[in-house]
């Protein structure tokens, strides 16, 4: 008996996908292009391998304590690679929204911080226009906005 286990979140993003298994506590270490896992088939250990852009888990399909009584399968808490792979699917897909929510309010200091140059631009350009037309310039400050009063002295 096979089974194809397909999860709806393609694993494409490494350091989402060691931060999920790190969350679940699943004990792993890298080996060129593979994230070896604790969990261990009749093929040997499990693990995730990277190809084409996104990561694939390798595993014995078949694999179950019936199967291999003379050896002894280590499941730990998940006790099939579809429940296992789902708990990771759920953590990495927390993992993904965490990092949109960050790079939103990153996106979102980046373009207040472009207000302001442009604005505080904006300011100077005026003063200077002032300046060179013989105004005096007095900054007034009202809430969030600057308001600058032109003052020229004439005889």
């Amino acid at each position: 008996m096979s089974a194809v286990v397909k999860t709806v979140t393609p694993f494409t993003q490494r350091d989402l996908l060691l931060e999920a298994l790190d969350e679940l506590g699943v004990v792993y270490h890298e080996k060129g292009n593979a994230i070896m896992t604790e969990r261990v088939d009749y093929y040997g250990a499990q693990c995730f391998i990277y190809e084409q852009g996104a990561y694939r888990f390798q595993h014995d399909s078949s694999a179950n304590i019936q199967s291999y009584r003379w050896r002894q399968l280590n499941f730990k808490e998940w006790k099939t690679v579809s429940a296992f792979l789902g708990a990771v699917e759920k953590v990495y897909h927390q993992a993904y929204e965490r990092l949109q929510q960050r790079m939103a309010a990153e996106e979102r200091r980046r373009l207040e911080e472009e207000r302001k140059r442009f604005v505080e631009q904006q300011k100077q350009a005026v003063i200077q226009r002032a300046k060179e037309q013989g105004y005096n310039i007095k900054e007034i400050r009202k809430g969030n906005k600057i308001q600058l009063q032109l003052v020229r002295t004439t005889y």
